[in-house]
């Protein structure tokens, strides 16, 4: 049974506000699979496949360090383990035929209503991946928490290293957000987020708001990341910083490295 997983659909928002205003929404259709509940999804879900081959699949080595061990075994070390009562709820895409890249995912632990700690597993274009490992939550309103982080990994070509991050979580049974906000010298620089409806993961809604809307769904990612930086490069002239080595701990994945 399939009891915490949800299907949400809702938008992407990306907004920049210096040195150049920019901004873009994109309809959004992605998940909230409970990791606990991964097993059983072929059985409630028949088009889902956990590490075997169906049209939509999640394969434990498509995240974190890549292993083939299970996500939340990957996830011990980074958050404290999982223990009775609490839940780790995986916001992602899943494969769609074999192909899939989520620029962010997000692994929530949840005690019943409460948001414990997270992790954000970033991803960018260069074939890196990094975790911000976010365990200093502030409650700033009824089911939203904030978390803040300095920035030192190489998301967009037109960002340098210079920042920090504010992660905000407002999460109900209705719906979610997860925004991402840059501040610089104090003052927000771009903000982004990721905001859904909740619908239950069924075969019907899967159909009708996954595969019936196919751009709508992580499919989509890199050609709408590479549009909008060609609009960044040749309509509104913006200065593209080099990709630097990474230097984090928290960097899992190098290109550069074997």
């Amino acid at each position: 049974m399939i009891e915490h997983s949800k299907l949400y659909r809702g938008e992407v928002v990306h907004e920049r506000m210096e040195p150049q205003r920019h901004a873009f929404a994109y309809p959004m259709t992605f998940f909230g699979f409970d990791l606990q509940e991964l097993p059983r999804l072929r059985e409630a879900v028949g088009i889902f496949g956990y590490n075997e081959r169906r049209p939509l699949r999640i394969r434990d080595s498509d995240f974190l360090h890549g292993e083939k061990k299970p996500i939340l075994q990957q996830l011990d070390e980074f958050l404290p383990r999982e223990r009775a009562g609490q839940r780790t709820v995986l916001i992602s895409s899943p494969r769609y035929f074999g192909y899939a890249f989520n620029p962010v995912n997000f692994h929530l632990r949840m005690e019943g209503t409460r948001l414990l700690c997270a992790v954000a597993e970033v991803n960018n274009t260069f074939g890196d991946r990094h975790v911000y490992p976010l365990t200093d939550l502030e409650v700033v309103a009824a089911h939203t928490w904030t978390a803040r982080c300095p920035k030192d990994f190489h998301v967009s070509p037109f960002n340098d290293m210079a920042g920090e991050y504010v992660f905000t979580f407002r999460i109900e049974a209705d719906g979610i957000f997860l925004g991402v906000d840059l501040y610089r010298r104090g003052k927000c620089v771009m903000k982004t987020w990721l905001q859904g409806s909740a619908r239950p993961l069924s075969r019907r809604n899967i159909f009708k708001y996954g595969l019936l809307h196919p751009f709508d769904t992580a499919l989509n990612s890199f050609p709408r990341i590479l549009w909008q930086a060609a609009v960044l490069y040749y309509k509104k002239r913006m200065k593209v910083y080099k990709r630097p080595s990474p230097a984090s701990k928290h960097t899992l994945i190098d290109r550069d490295e074997p």
